[in-house]
């Protein structure tokens, strides 16, 4: 019976692409007062791995800065607060992507028994005002994140 897991990675935005991204929203008229992001590595696995291959996965997939949320009220991006909003950008189903080919190879020649691993990104922002919350600043900001 296969397992699947999701292990939460590094920060995923340096400061510099904050900040672009920030002010890439503000040209489209998304005013944001912060914005950030998380890795997220998803694992399938051909049965639920145990303690030792889970520590083997978990030093595999640690690298970069670890993320520390400075969105009020949350120190994980899947805190809830009232001001956060959030998604998650993955590969289109269907497609693999280099990233995932590559950590599952590596993955797969630690000796770990996965069939797959893919990386998607949690992003979570904040809102300078409540209208950044209608229907074509959605578009935009999913337009710009995806």
């Amino acid at each position: 019976m296969s397992s699947f897991c999701c292990l939460s990675g590094a920060n995923a935005l340096s400061d510099f692409r904050q900040q672009r991204l920030l002010a890439s929203l503000a040209a489209q008229g998304i005013q944001l007062e912060s914005i950030e992001a998380q890795y997220l590595h998803f694992v399938w696995s051909e049965s639920e791995l145990n303690a030792k291959d889970k520590e083997v996965l978990e030093s595999l997939l640690t690298y970069g800065q670890p993320f520390v949320s400075q969105i009020k009220g949350g120190d994980s991006l899947f805190s809830k607060t009232a001001d956060k909003q959030s998604a998650i950008a993955i590969p289109r189903f269907g497609t693999v992507s280099p990233w995932a080919s590559k950590a599952t190879d590596i993955a797969r020649q630690c000796g770990l028994q996965v069939l797959r691993i893919e990386r998607g990104t949690q992003y979570a922002w904040q809102s300078k005002n409540h209208s950044t919350q209608n229907k074509s600043n959605w578009y935009w900001l999913h337009c710009m994140i995806g």
